[in-house]
């Protein structure tokens, strides 16, 4: 499977996982997505990769393919089988019985057949065969059975209409393994072994035996393989050991299983494989789904300049100016949970306070443009080391190269920092070399 359709896969997959179970946990992601010029549906895409990857979808793809593959290797190797044991089936007895033979090693065929193009025309999502739901069930029973659930609608989903060609050529191609080894076998059994051929009926006349013989027998002589004469098939009423005449009949029986048969899967094969090779080429996000369209919205490209952003979303300005130009060096501090009457030192650049909503995604945003080559994180150790502060710390650090927290005091919660055993550091670090 292409690379881009297992991205859209997940895509759609995170979708249908949201819509029922609430958002994921995004603030960050959509922080690096933004910071990407390209088109909203590469960001979305973009996006929800990154979130499959660290909830364990991805993997969960690959498992999921993985299982099918094998499942696809068994019903291959069970589609051998069938194949040897239609053939030596239809060749149980000796004389054959030419047209109980025929229904044998063709009758299934059609009747399958006739039963997938009513539903390919009639309900094209719904145009699937016995083998195919068999094999969607050993994938189940080979992959996480969870994972199946979420994944295997998404794929429906998001194939829509074109999913009728994947079914259709799996379907095919199965059949065309049955029909290639019950050929093959056929073929090693008339060249092995002696058979005679008669047909037998109770309601009907030679005459129109002769004549459902010609009508059978019209396309597969095109292809080169000739009919019994009138003769051979009104007398093999009983069978006749002759050797013409079962090398007559086997022949016959041959172009007929290859034409009205194989002939028949082969060419279906061709055709939706084909066809899905050019539709699943065509496959995109439905981006007027509301939940695509909220990330649409969200996602839109950061602005390289933050002042003209503060002046397009009317927001505050920054208590200190932040460097665009890269002039400090790359070398920054900010205060996260500390009161904004504290006063950084003078000879560091200060980007600001991380207390509220909007002070964290304004210096996020802007660190995930411009990465810090050191960034000192200033720390009130007053203030509980909780899950949503270390969550803070763990995004600041990924956006720098190197760097170091300091602590202003001495407080309540001093000794459950140091606990914490993170890399300290004094303001004057961030004037070291680099």
């Amino acid at each position: 499977m292409r690379e881009e359709l297992k991205s859209l896969w997940l895509t759609e997959t995170i979708r249908l996982i949201e819509n029922d179970s609430g958002r994921f946990a995004d603030q960050d992601i959509n922080r690096q997505v933004r910071a990407t010029q390209s088109s909203p549906s590469a960001r979305i895409i973009m996006r929800a990769t990154i979130l499959s990857r660290e909830n364990g979808l991805l993997s969960a793809q690959k498992i999921l393919l993985n299982a099918i593959k094998l499942s696809f290797l068994l019903l291959i190797l069970l589609s051998i089988f069938l194949g040897a044991s239609l053939a030596i089936g239809a060749l149980s007895q000796n004389p054959v019985n030419l047209y109980w033979a025929l229904f044998s090693l063709l009758g299934v065929h059609l009747i399958t057949l006739t039963i997938w193009l009513g539903s390919f025309f009639f309900f094209g999502n719904l145009g699937g065969s016995i083998l195919v739901y068999c094999w969607l069930w050993l994938a189940k029973k080979f992959s996480q059975k969870k994972t199946v659930q979420q994944l295997i609608p998404a794929f429906v989903e998001l194939l829509g209409g074109r999913i009728r060609w994947l079914i259709g050529f799996v379907l095919n191609l199965f059949w065309t393994v049955i029909l290639s080894t019950a050929l093959l076998v056929l073929v090693v059994l008339f060249s092995t072994q002696h058979y005679s051929f008669k047909w037998k009926t109770t309601l009907l006349s030679s005459d129109t035996i002769i004549h459902l013989t010609h009508y059978l027998g019209v396309l597969p002589a095109q292809l080169g393989f000739p009919m019994p004469n009138d003769d051979v098939i009104r007398f093999s009423e009983q069978a006749l050991n002759a050797g013409e005449v079962r090398a007559s009949w086997a022949i016959w029986l041959l172009g007929i299983f290859i034409v009205y048969g194989l002939g028949i899967r082969f060419l279906c094969m061709v055709i939706c494989g084909v066809n899905w090779q050019i539709s699943s080429r065509q496959v995109k996000l439905n981006l007027k789904q509301p939940e695509y369209q909220i990330l649409i919205n969200e996602l839109q490209p950061l602005l390289v300049n933050i002042e003209d952003a503060d002046k397009q979303q009317n927001h505050t300005q920054w208590r200190s100016p932040v460097p665009i130009n890269g002039d400090s060096k790359d070398a920054f501090m900010v205060a996260v949970e500390i009161s904004e009457e504290w006063t950084p030192p003078d000879s560091i650049t200060f980007l600001g306070f991380l207390n509220t909503r909007e002070q964290r995604r304004k210096i996020l945003d802007y660190l995930q443009l411009t990465p810090a080559k050191k960034l000192l994180i200033a720390i009130d150790t007053d203030r509980t080391p909780d899950r949503g502060v270390l969550n803070l710390l763990n995004q600041l650090m990924n956006k720098s190269q190197q760097h170091r927290i300091w602590f202003i005091n001495h407080g309540k919660q001093f000794d459950n920092w140091q606990a914490l055993s993170l890399q300290l550091a004094q303001p004057k670090w961030l004037n070291e070399d680099l």
